[in-house]
């Protein structure tokens, strides 16, 4: 770590480990590139990510490329059904190997056209056999760990990682008992508001926004119309957070759906910056990531699940006031923080935390930061050091 990294990091302001008496992080915290940096080896490269839906990955062949923090990781199924991950990149010249989504009987490098298998062997390289005791084994695709979870097909670029049920653990019930039709949502919705989209804010002004209801009421309008925000709920766990609120009434000013639809709002926060949630109306299950494009922008990306089938007029407006009324309501409040955050009459507020459990408490985004700074080794956990 370089001394101007090392000055970034050690600057936590007036931040404690005990969110009652905790302000938040110095506003370098949100701007500075250089720690930044130190983020995408110690956070983004060492935990499970979002990066496609297994029905993506329908048939042998068909791949995925996923963009994470300037590393590109290809996902493809292979002859025997499973699904890998590997470093998008020619074990040759590190040309990229594919971009986008498609499908393919294997990956041809375009720069000098090395061939690799679906398993990631190196099938081909031209004029290989004249090279003196050139393996062809030593130069196979690099692997990137792969698991699944409710469909969703996740992937850790660090080797030694715990698996993602274990990082995690009762979240899979939890999820299941608030969509108790999860294994049926494999139809994507159109790729729009959070589940594509480009932000002119930190990626950790967007997860702590998206993290936390203490903004609900004032900001989201509809939304407080949808849900008791009286009766929200948060609970911490280790690693993650689960959020639920009792339903208002079927007709509100968010959008309408049929009492006979499940009235069920439930949401997990998952360390470091993927969301999974589902909203009231007809079966709905919405995957959300947040990743860093600078230290002052972040790319939204995910995927919006629900059965096959013809839309319903409920699931319509469902979708529109998420993406033409919620998402922009909470684009603005983040790029608008982001701005804020060069005055110099700013310097870090208090979290708000009457509870950790009260639907107006912010020791979720406490919660959070800590294990960003515990990731960062500036801050040992709790009992230690």
């Amino acid at each position: 770590m370089s001394t101007s990294t090392h000055d970034a990091v050690s600057n936590l302001g007036r931040f404690s480990r005990y969110a009652d008496n905790s302000y938040f992080l110095p506003p370098a915290w949100y701007t500075d590139p250089a720690i930044l940096e130190i983020e995408k080896s110690r956070i983004f490269y060492r935990t499970w990510q979002y990066g496609a839906h297994a029905s993506e990955l329908s048939s042998a062949g068909s791949y995925a490329v996923v963009e994470l923090a300037e590393q590109s990781v290809l996902l493809v199924r292979g002859e025997d059904g499973q699904i890998r991950g590997f470093h998008n990149v020619c074990r040759h010249r590190a040309h990229r190997l594919a971009e986008g989504n498609g499908c393919k009987s294997a990956f041809v490098c375009p720069y000098h056209a090395w061939r690799y298998a679906l398993d990631g062997t190196l099938e081909y390289a031209r004029h290989a056999e004249s090279v003196t005791e050139f393996d062809p084994a030593e130069f196979g695709l690099r692997a990137v760990r792969v698991e699944q979870f409710l469909g969703l097909v996740l992937f850790n670029l660090d080797p030694q990682a715990d698996s993602f049920a274990g990082h995690v653990p009762g979240l899979e019930a939890e999820i299941r008992a608030r969509v108790p039709q999860i294994d049926a949502l494999t139809e994507k919705q159109a790729v729009s508001g959070f589940s594509n989209d480009t932000l002119a804010c930190n990626w950790k002004v967007l997860v702590e926004n998206c993290a936390e209801c203490y903004h609900c009421a004032s900001s989201h309008p509809a939304f407080a119309d949808l849900i008791d925000v009286g009766s929200y709920e948060t609970m911490l766990h280790e690693y993650h957070s689960s959020h639920r609120a009792r339903c208002r009434e079927t007709e509100n000013e968010a959008y309408c759906y049929s009492p006979e639809d499940r009235a069920v709002f439930a949401f997990w926060h998952v360390w470091p910056n993927l969301t999974l949630g589902t909203f009231p109306g007809p079966p709905n299950f919405n995957v959300f990531s947040v990743i860093p494009v600078s230290a002052t922008q972040s790319q939204s990306r995910g995927v919006r699940l629900r059965v096959p089938g013809p839309e319903s007029p409920s699931e319509i407006q469902r979708r529109r006031y998420i993406d033409e009324v919620l998402w922009p309501e909470d684009k603005g409040i983040c790029e608008s923080v982001q701005r804020g955050l060069s005055s110099i009459g700013y310097s870090g507020g208090r979290y708000m935390v009457p509870t950790a459990a009260h639907g107006q408490s912010e020791a979720v985004c406490h919660q959070f930061a800590r294990l960003n700074l515990q990731a960062l080794g500036v801050l040992t956990p709790a009992g230690e050091g």
